[in-house]
């Protein structure tokens, strides 16, 4: 008797030591991170006047509610944080674009921690943090992954035609035609790929690019709300928000049917404040005059709460909990957070930012407590010293561009600003700003995370304008600056690891698209127009050479073959000719470099 007492006491023991949620697990738990773009708080149950979301809404009443969740407040800086728990500034990526949106590989990633824990780990949709080897999601852990390149379907490194409806994503990094309107697509991938390794832990980055621009949705979605007397471009955004609550539900009821419902983890959230489509009308100090917005001020990459402030929702079966949660959150911290969900140590050697918020789902933290302020900035290589767009969070305090004071609790649309009754409280606030700037600025003037060309592993690298490393305000972002020549240019920094001898291949557009320097595009039409361009000359800089050759307008492209030496350097090309009669000169917006030993 006494035997089988305490055969019972160190069972009991044993199941108390074991973290909350496990006790019960077979294997460790199923964990699906789901980050939106550019969505803001539009759900219904935040209180959209227009939107149901019932699936989402049913998620969220299952979930923990992180009520006071705060991203950066921009698609890359977000998504680079996200995945390393560590300010965006200090991994490589923390711009859009200009050369800065590309993840340093010394950065260790939430998929290289799940998968050297046991983990199968797919990525499906959005990356934004490096285009090509080895900053691709499958050269940071992901065992599969179906990207959209870039930030966005039509933007340059995106494949040449993509339309949100049968599109080209990069399947493990080749193209691959999917049939299907993009959030089915990347929802169905990721669904696949789970029931095929659901005997296995599996981690999944499911990043629809959904309602990032451009706004387009199949006419079923769009329609009710064009019928109720919204303006169109509002109805669409809504009608992308309808199609991904379908997917939401499908996603659970699929969940539900495999028998992983109960040992998976489900975090939903979003990567900055809504893009402005949920909000038609904003004046210049980002106060919404017309549309919704959560009574919050600004949107995507605004300093106020409207950019940076976003819904965040941690669906834990085995914990049972549920409800808001009001605790000062950041999203640095869903990387240590699950983790310790997952009873994972941290990867050792690296300094994360974050903090596991585990501590403080029993027990919410309250904000006037918190003695940790959040800082957050997105740096502007035109002027490196502005903090236009920087917010420090501190308890119930919101300081917004460095001046401007709020009490978030008694004035959460920040209406007043009342920085001059607590001159001391603003003094304190800065100084921390300006230590946290201080190591920011440093990262972001001297740190360069270049393309690697020369491994003979991967011989051949093609790189756009997006990733041209300017200062200036422009940058050939989208696929219409090569459709209409835009002259933003600069260099491409890169390092080639080997000497020797490479092809480097200009072209206006894709080459696997076929079309020729001359063809031009007005607008955003697809179709071509009559008007050509005549080509002329292409000029090549690698380092100290330089090198030029006459082109012809029909000529898809132009190749130089150089003796390279092994070494960092700057890339950039000139491709002059004339449009109707007048000098033009723009840059290749695709540059091809391969190595030929």
């Amino acid at each position: 008797m006494k035997n089988n007492k305490l055969t019972l006491l160190l069972i009991s023991i044993v199941y108390l030591l074991v973290p909350i949620g496990h006790a019960n697990a077979k294997k460790q738990p199923n964990v699906i991170v789901i980050m939106t773009d550019d969505q803001g708080n539009n759900l219904g149950y935040l209180g959209n006047p227009h939107l149901k979301t019932p699936n989402i809404n049913k998620l969220a009443n299952e979930s923990i509610r992180l009520t006071n969740f705060h991203t950066e407040n921009k698609c890359t800086t977000t998504r680079a944080s996200l995945m390393t728990g560590r300010d965006s500034f200090k991994t490589g990526a923390w711009r859009t674009s200009k050369g800065r949106s590309t993840m340093s590989t010394e950065e260790v990633t939430l998929a290289e921690v799940f998968k050297d824990n046991g983990y199968k780990t797919g990525q499906f949709g959005k990356w934004h943090l490096g285009e090509t080897w080895p900053h691709r999601p499958m050269d940071q852990g992901f065992d599969e992954s179906v990207q959209l390149k870039t930030g966005g379907i039509s933007q340059i490194a995106d494949y040449w035609g993509n339309d949100y409806i049968d599109d080209t994503y990069y399947h493990n990094g080749e193209p691959q035609a999917y049939k299907g309107y993009c959030t089915d697509v990347f929802f169905n991938e990721a669904m696949r790929y789970m029931k095929a390794e659901k005997d296995e832990p599996f981690f999944i980055y499911l990043a629809p690019n959904v309602a990032h621009l451009p706004f387009i949705v199949e006419e079923k979605y769009s329609q009710p709300y064009l019928d109720k007397g919204l303006e169109k471009r509002q109805a669409i955004f809504y009608g992308m928000i309808d199609n991904l609550d379908d997917n939401v539900g499908r996603l659970t009821a699929f969940l539900e049917k495999e028998g992983l419902a109960e040992d998976t983890i489900i975090v939903y959230t979003t990567d900055d404040g809504a893009a402005g489509a949920s909000f038609i009308g904003m004046e210049k100090d980002h106060h919404v005059t017309k549309g919704w917005n959560m009574g919050l001020r600004g949107g995507k990459g605004s300093r106020y709460e409207g950019g940076h402030r976003v819904f965040a929702n941690i669906k834990y079966p085995q914990s049972k909990l549920s409800g808001d949660n009001n605790t000062l959150t950041a999203v640095k911290d869903v990387f240590p957070t699950l983790l310790d969900m997952a009873s994972i140590d941290a990867p050792k050697g690296v300094e994360l930012d974050g903090r596991s918020i585990t501590p403080y789902f029993t027990k919410p933290l309250a904000p006037e407590n918190d003695e940790r302020p959040i800082y957050i900035n997105y740096y502007n290589p035109k002027s490196w010293d502005s903090n236009k767009f920087s917010s420090v969070t501190y308890k119930n305090w919101r300081l917004a561009g460095g001046t401007e004071l709020y009490d978030i609790v008694k004035d959460p649309g920040q209406k007043h600003d009342i920085a001059k009754q607590y001159p001391e409280l603003v003094e304190q606030l800065n100084s921390g700003y300006k230590e946290w700037d201080k190591v920011g600025q440093k990262y972001v003037r001297e740190s360069v995370v270049r393309f690697v060309l020369g491994d003979k592993a991967y011989p051949e690298i093609t790189m756009t304008g997006q990733d041209f490393w300017t200062n200036k305000g422009c940058n050939p972002f989208a696929q219409s600056a090569a459709k209409q020549l835009s002259k933003c240019n600069g260099p491409l920094k890169v390092d080639f690891v080997n000497s020797g001898k490479y092809s480097i291949t200009l072209s206006r557009y894709p080459l696997y698209t076929g079309l020729p320097f001359a063809t031009n595009f007005k607008g955003k039409k697809t179709t071509p127009t009559d008007t050509i361009f005549a080509a002329e000359t292409a000029k090549l800089n690698v380092g100290k050479q330089t090198v030029q050759a006459k082109i012809k307008p029909e000529d898809t492209h132009v190749t130089f073959t150089l003796s390279v030496p092994k070494g960092e350097m700057d890339i950039q090309s000139w491709i002059s000719g004339k449009l109707e009669g007048e000098d033009k000169v723009a840059p290749a917006y695709f540059v091809t470099v391969k190595y030929l030993g």
